[in-house]
């Protein structure tokens, strides 16, 4: 079990270096202090630090050998313990999201402690609050990067390892399941709908845990993707209302190279994923405020917001505060979706109702 203990050590410390660098302390002015200031670009998946993400992936492979040498009771019991792991992730995301903002261009001293990253992980090199160290607007954005990597890894790994225990669903064995959950559906529209909000954390906990590889897991048997695309018609899946995607396109499609408008309207018309991601010219709290504006306003229904995270994260990637693509991962989608996080600074649009109408409108930029 050395590289399972190797892996989880790695994704869980921090290694902070002290560099000095000119620095903007202040937002709205070209002035530039020399500081010293904290560095973390050598532990996220950017700049030169390409390795980083590569000595990751193979602790991860490495780590899922170990597992795979052990009985199935005690994989449970490794995958309880991994679970752990990724609740302190969870943790971490509420309190980066509380004190995080992209138009921050220097943070107090005490940022590390505030996002509570001594007291979830290993954090080698940090010094006391009162040291003259400080916290640049780009050390923050790398923390984030370097978490979304760490979790990124580890879920992969829990994902692996849950699959690998699954029994396979044949063809036959599947359309018997489609075919019954299907009928269970046809009643359930005679009864009273449950609402996504009324779904409790440990039933959201319990349907996280059955997920494998982006596609939900039925009945602990692991399906392919074929089986996932029929499953969806019986499943939690994000649907628009009729109108409000035509309406959010022509919102949305400003935030998107012109070559792109194609791809972002038959995802968001006739649901067909994009090839790759969409780049999205604004921020992940823009990103995700807009989408968690429609599932509020029950403009996007038919499923939980743990659905709706799941089916942004392939989907979009966004610029960071360098104009660098960035990742939108599920977890970190989570924490600013799903979780009670600061409300969006600078948000992208508005939902206005009159009468029986709704209306998706831009708002206004801010005046400073």
């Amino acid at each position: 079990m050395q590289h399972l203990k190797e892996f989880l050590t790695r994704i869980q410390t921090f290694d902070l270096r002290v560099i000095e660098d000119d620095i903007h302390m202040e937002w709205g002015t070209n002035e530039k202090k020399h500081v010293k200031v904290y560095d973390l670009s050598h532990q996220t998946q950017y700049y030169d630090s390409f390795s980083y993400r590569s000595e990751l992936r193979v602790l991860k492979d490495m780590a899922f050998i170990d597992l795979m040498t052990l009985d199935k009771e005690r994989i449970q019991l490794q995958l309880a313990e991994l679970a752990k792991v990724r609740e302190r992730f969870k943790d971490f995301w509420r309190s980066y999201h509380d004190h995080y903002s992209e138009m921050t261009k220097a943070y107090s001293r005490s940022f590390v402690f505030s996002v509570r990253l001594e007291y979830l992980f290993v954090v080698n090199g940090l010094q006391p609050a009162s040291a003259e160290i400080e916290i640049s607007g780009k050390f923050a954005e790398d923390l984030g990067e370097s978490v979304k990597l760490r979790e990124k890894f580890l879920m992969e790994l829990i994902y692996a390892t849950e699959t690998a225990l699954k029994p396979k669903r044949s063809e036959a064995e599947f359309k018997e399941w489609l075919n019954a959950k299907r009928e269970k559906h046809e009643v359930a529209k005679n009864e009273e709908p449950v609402q996504p909000d009324t779904i409790t954390k440990s039933e959201i906990e319990n349907e996280e845990s059955e997920i494998g590889n982006g596609a939900e897991v039925f009945d602990q048997a692991e399906i392919n993707e074929e089986q996932a695309i029929a499953a969806k018609v019986v499943g939690y899946y994000p649907t628009f209302k009729p109108g409000a995607a035509e309406q959010l396109f022509d919102l949305f499609k400003v935030y998107f190279i012109p070559e792109e408008h194609p791809a972002l309207e038959k995802l968001l018309l006739n649901d067909e994923a994009p090839a790759s991601p969409l780049l999205f010219r604004g921020s992940a709290t823009q990103l995700s405020d807009a989408f968690k504006q429609l599932y509020d306003a029950n403009l996007i229904v038919g499923c939980r917001k743990i659905d709706l995270e799941k089916w942004i994260a392939p989907k979009f990637t966004y610029l960071s505060p360098q104009s660098e693509p960035r990742e939108l991962p599920e977890g970190y989608l989570h924490s600013l979706i799903s979780e009670k996080t600061r409300p969006c600074k600078s948000p992208i649009l508005k939902i206005e109702h009159k009468e029986d109408k709704f209306f998706i409108l831009p708002t206004p930029r801010s005046k400073k």
